[in-house]
Formats: C-alpha cells, structure tokens, sequence
C-alpha cells in the first residue's frame, strides 16, 4: 500500500510513473468492464478512456477517502452507464443492434447457473442492480470493497446486493430455473 502511494505522487508529478498503475490494474478494470458490456471492442474503448481520465484526472485523486484500485472502478462505473446511455439511444434508432457474445464463456459460481445462462436476465435490471451482483459474484469483491466502489455503507451494500438477488430472481421463469439447475447438476 505505501509502495502504491509513493507511486501515485511520483506519478501525479511524472505521468512515466502511471504505467505501474495501468499494468497492475488493467486486467482487474478490463474483465470488469467486459462482464457488463458482453463486447470485447466496446471493452476496450471503454477501458481505454477510463485509464486516459485516471491519467488526466490523477491530481483529484486523495488517499484518505478510497483506495486507487476503488477509484478506478468509480471512473468505470461512470463509463459503463455513459455507453449504456448512448447504446440505448442508438438502439432506438438501430433495432438490429449486434451484441457479441464474451470471450468469457462462463464463469465460476458453484452450484449456480452459468454466466451465460443468468446474463440476459441481468441485464433487465437496473443499472445498480446489475453493478453490484457483477462486482460481488464475477469480480469476487469483498462487501467493504464494494462499499468503497460504489461509495456506500458495508450493511447498504449487503442489504442492496439481496434486493438485487431477489429482482434477479423474480424475473427468471421458475421452469427454466429448474431446467438450468438441473443442467449443472
């Protein structure tokens, strides 16, 4: 952690400095950012931009409030919705919109449905909702992490991230809930 820090003030002063922080982050930001885009171009600008504001907004950057790695992750919340926002108003114009499937086939839940099978009821939740179960189950933060992330309370985070289970829930058909389940079993 001190090392981080000597490296964030040699780099808000020599921006050569940022790329420790780029290479120690980029693979954290970028499987992040593809869970919820589900395009690996789109991941990439998105990632590019989010590394480029880090870089050109380092000076706002204050220790005391948040660890780096939790900032990053603000600054790709923001970029994620910003693309979302423009996606939905393209697809306004566009209803033929081509969403490519992850290079991520699936990932590791236990006893729990694939990623692939869950995601598009995942992506019928609000932005929030979909947030917050992508960075406790597919990114595995912890609920202080989560709390720093998304700049809420520990409690907020666990009380928000059932919530979000429950709508996730309600909005998968109970048969192909059972289907699924028994698919993995």
């Amino acid at each position: 952690m001190e090392e981080e820090r000597k490296i964030i003030l040699r780099a808000k002063k020599d921006i050569k400095a940022f790329n420790y922080l780029y290479e120690k982050y980029f693979p954290r930001i970028f499987n992040y950012v593809n869970m919820r885009v589900q395009n690996r171009d789109i991941t990439e600008e998105i990632v590019s931009n989010v590394f480029y504001k880090a870089m050109k907004k380092l000076y706002l950057f204050k220790f005391q409030k948040i660890p780096f790695s939790a900032w990053l992750y603000r600054i790709s919340i923001s970029e994620i919705s910003n693309y979302f926002r423009k996606e939905k108003k393209h697809s306004k114009l566009n209803q033929n919109l081509y969403i490519e499937k992850s290079i991520y086939k699936s990932v590791d839940m236990g006893n729990t449905p694939s990623y692939e099978f869950i995601y598009k009821y995942i992506r019928m939740l609000n932005i929030t909702d979909q947030e917050i179960i992508t960075l406790r189950y597919f990114d595995k933060k912890s609920f202080e992490e989560i709390s720093q992330i998304m700049n809420i309370k520990e409690n907020t985070a666990r009380v928000r991230l059932h919530r979000s289970l429950k709508k996730l829930q309600s909005l998968i058909p109970e048969q192909e809930w059972k289907n699924e389940n028994r698919r993995i079993s």
